[in-house]
This record gives C-alpha cells, sequence and structure tokens, in this order.
C-alpha cells in the first residue's frame, strides 16, 4: 500500500499551519466526490513527506488555522475555487483512508479531508486514533465533521459562493459562465502572487503574507523607457527655446 500511494502521489502530510497538504481531483475542474477514488495530494510547498504531491495552485488556498487534540492535526480554512477551476455549484465530498485508495496522511493512522467548492472551505484532520476521525457524516458537511475545533474565516464572508447562488439542479444557468484561473493547470508558475494567505499557528497569532515579484528585466525596461522619455523632454525644450529666440 505504501508503494501504491507513493507512485500516485497519495501521501498528504499536515505539519503545521505553514506546511500542509490535501487532497483534490487530479485534473484541472475536477468534480470532488466522482474523484473520490482517485485524487491526489496538493501541498502549499514542497515537501519530502509527500512525495509525488502537486503544488496547490497560486492563490487557490485563502486560508489555514491550525488546531491539534491528544492523537490528532488539522487545519481549515478558505479556498478559492475558481484557482483550480472547480464548479461554485459543486456541493462537495469527504477523503479518506479508503477513497483514494492507498491514501494516507504520514505519521498517522486515519484521516478525513472534505472539500466543498459550493462554500469555498476546506479541512483536513489527521489522526491516531479512528473516533478523533469522523469519515461517517460526509453529508453533514465540513461543520459538523471538524465539531467546535474548525476555523473557517478568511478574506471572504462565510456562506456560499455568489456563483454558487444561481445554481440550479447542480448546474449554472445557460449564459452564467465562471472565471478563468489565473494559471493554466496546477504546477506552480512564475507569474506574481499577491493574494494574502491568512494563517493561524498553534499559539493562536495570526499572520498575514502576500508575495509580490518583479523581475530584473521589467525593471531595466522602465528604466530605460523612463531615461529615453526624458532624452526626449530635452531635446523638444531646446527646439522650443531656439524658435522663440
Amino acid at each position: 500500500m505504501g508503494t501504491q500511494a507513493q507512485i500516485n502521489g497519495q501521501i498528504a502530510a499536515l505539519d503545521s499551519a505553514d506546511s500542509y497538504c490535501f487532497f483534490l481531483p487530479p485534473e484541472l475542474g475536477g468534480d470532488i466526490a466522482a474523484n473520490e477514488d482517485r485524487a491526489i495530494a496538493f501541498c502549499n510547498k514542497a515537501n519530502s513527506r509527500a512525495p509525488g504531491a502537486k503544488i496547490f495552485p497560486s492563490g487557490f488556498v485563502l486560508s489555514a488555522h491550525w488546531a491539534t487534540g491528544p492523537s490528532w492535526v488539522q487545519i481549515t480554512g478558505q479556498i478559492d475555487p475558481v484557482q483550480y477551476a472547480l464548479s461554485p455549484c459543486d456541493t462537495g465530498g469527504q477523503y479518506d483512508i479508503k477513497a483514494p485508495i492507498g491514501a494516507t496522511c504520514v505519521g498517522y493512522k486515519y484521516f478525513v479531508n472534505v472539500i466543498e467548492p459550493e462554500l469555498g472551505v476546506y479541512g483536513m484532520r489527521c489522526c491516531q486514533e479512528k473516533a478523533d476521525c469522523d469519515v461517517n457524516h460526509s453529508t453533514y458537511g465540513v461543520k459538523r465533521i471538524y465539531g467546535e475545533q474548525y476555523d473557517f474565516s478568511g478574506p471572504r464572508a462565510d456562506g456560499p459562493l455568489p456563483l454558487s447562488l444561481q445554481c440550479v439542479s447542480g448546474t449554472l444557468p445557460a449564459g452564467i459562465t465562471t472565471p478563468t484561473p489565473s494559471g493554466t493547470d496546477a504546477a506552480p508558475t512564475n507569474l506574481p502572487s499577491t493574494t494574502p494567505i491568512a494563517t493561524t499557528s498553534p499559539s493562536g497569532s495570526t499572520q498575514v503574507t502576500s508575495a509580490s515579484t518583479t523581475s530584473n528585466k521589467d525593471s531595466s525596461s522602465a528604466a530605460s523607457g523612463n531615461s529615453a522619455m526624458i532624452a526626449t523632454t530635452a531635446v523638444l525644450a531646446t527646439v522650443v527655446a531656439l524658435v522663440m529666440a
């Protein structure tokens, strides 16, 4: 089982609010419940404890709140379904040690992972004791499964996503389209990211971080453009002065 999981990238790791993984459909825009047998692990950054895992698309995880118990660890928060092209009409599903087949949370015997694109929330709990990982109430949603320890606060108001309110029988009416992801797949890109990620540490402190990058090439181009503009302005000033004289 360990070899199968390693090959398929089905080993997740839950280390801290700054290092975590949970499961998603293997293809961009996949249905959560329909991929319960073939979901793969995604992490917020490279993690040697989760071999074969992919990296979350930029801006997908909006907040990450860490909690622990006597024999379990957990992370909950908000996601932006658009960044992985998840349908706003997808009410979600549950992943655990039985599905996807061979999946594990490294260092723990059990895990329960719920993703709800309709609400834009997720939860991942890894447990040593089966009783701490409730896998029998997936239809009740994340707030039932993670009990009083959950925290789904983040940059977005609690409740269904705006597009989700327009869903009819699990689909959006004709003419209503979903936004396009900023990336083309689940691989990390070199595009700058300015999406805040709120993380809550075990001590309860909250930090908001954002990353923004500008290449040296772009900076040099901007500087060259400014220099050319200054030179042009000087020439024009000289011509005007000669005419006036």
